[in-house]
């Protein structure tokens, strides 16, 4: 199950501490939690309400509500950047185990209509949504080239967003506990 979470950041001073603390230590502090298995960061390439996109492999919803999330602070981040954190979209999708591992130089494309999908001859796995705020009933994800993606971005920028991996994908860490 995927796990994803879109959001801004208002604070344009502070926006590379906030990536920097978001990318670290708040990834560790989610990959503790058992029932998370991977993080993978992304941020948009064009201006969008939530341009930054955080995609988690969870083993199922109830990770979220149980106490290994909530007592590491899950749900929420650092006091000193929660004020500055807006358009923030919880969603759970179904339909894949494993996020897959999006390498630095491809980029991500995420389309909720899959009307809009149909001709760009992008080759998206669509998923299902399961919970939390998840804005449509299905959602697709594609890894593409750099082409398709600016292609795609000039074409279908209020149907299909595209996202530049902010890091490699993480793993749990070694030795957690299981659920």
């Amino acid at each position: 199950m995927l796990y994803m979470v879109e959001c801004a950041f208002t604070d344009p001073a502070r926006e590379q501490t906030w990536n920097d603390y978001y990318s670290g230590r708040k990834l560790d502090e989610v990959l503790a939690v058992p029932g998370f298995r991977t993080s993978q960061r992304f941020k948009a390439i064009t201006k969008i309400p939530s341009p930054y996109l955080a995609i988690h492999t969870v083993d199922a919803l109830d990770v979220l509500t149980g106490q290994g999330y909530r007592g590491r602070g899950g749900g929420s981040f650092d006091q000193s950047f929660q004020p500055c954190i807006t358009n923030w979209i919880r969603s759970f999708y179904g339909g894949l185990d494993r996020a897959p591992a999006y390498a630095e130089s491809d980029l991500l494309v995420v389309c909720d209509y899959p009307a809009k999908a149909q001709d760009t001859g992008i080759e998206f796995t669509w998923l299902t949504a399961a919970g939390l705020d998840s804005p449509t009933p299905q959602r697709g994800i594609a890894g593409v080239s750099k082409a398709q993606a600016e292609q795609v971005a000039k074409t279908h920028a209020t149907a299909i967003y595209v996202y530049v991996p902010m890091m490699a994908q993480r793993q749990e860490l070694p030795g957690k506990p299981s659920r």
